[in-house]
């Protein structure tokens, strides 16, 4: 539940009908204005603990709180060595694999533990673009990541 308070519904709910003038309600609203900016900036801090109370290693959920933390239009991006395979289904599932880019060329599709050579030591890569404080982002990875993981960030 995230309840959000409108403290200009409130008043006027708080009033009798009888006593609904514009002046009364102008004048009540503008004694609870203090209250509202205290309730939006309690709503951030809110919102931003609850981000940070459900943040985990999953690999989503982490690379989103970065993107929020970092600003939203920030490229870090977070690579598995899991990812490079293709994904193998029933077309009923719409999971069909394109297996070529044209009629000359094949797809390139990883051998089994090829992409695990690639990362070297690391269980996952972080892209970081130039610029950000990579010491800030290697601590909040720190902070979330699983025991026993290792990681390497990436500026690009």
């Amino acid at each position: 539940m995230n309840p959000k308070l409108q403290t200009a519904n409130l008043i006027r709910q708080m009033l009798p009908p009888y006593k609904r003038q514009p002046v009364r309600l102008g004048f009540l609203r503008s004694l609870a204005e203090p209250l509202q900016i205290l309730f939006a900036e309690f709503d951030t801090w809110r919102d931003d603990i609850r981000l940070r109370i459900n943040v985990n290693s999953q690999v989503k959920v982490l690379e989103g709180y970065l993107r929020r933390k970092y600003c939203e239009p920030v490229a870090i991006k977070i690579v598995t060595y899991e990812d490079g395979l293709l994904p193998v289904g029933l077309e009923t599932e719409g999971m069909m694999p394109e297996i070529s880019d044209d009629q000359t060329r094949m797809a390139a599709v990883a051998l089994s533990g090829e992409i695990r050579e690639a990362f070297g030591n690391a269980d996952f890569l972080v892209y970081v673009p130039e610029g950000l404080d990579t010491e800030q982002v290697r601590a909040d990875i720190e902070r979330y990541k699983q025991v026993l993981t290792r990681y390497k960030i990436i500026q690009n």
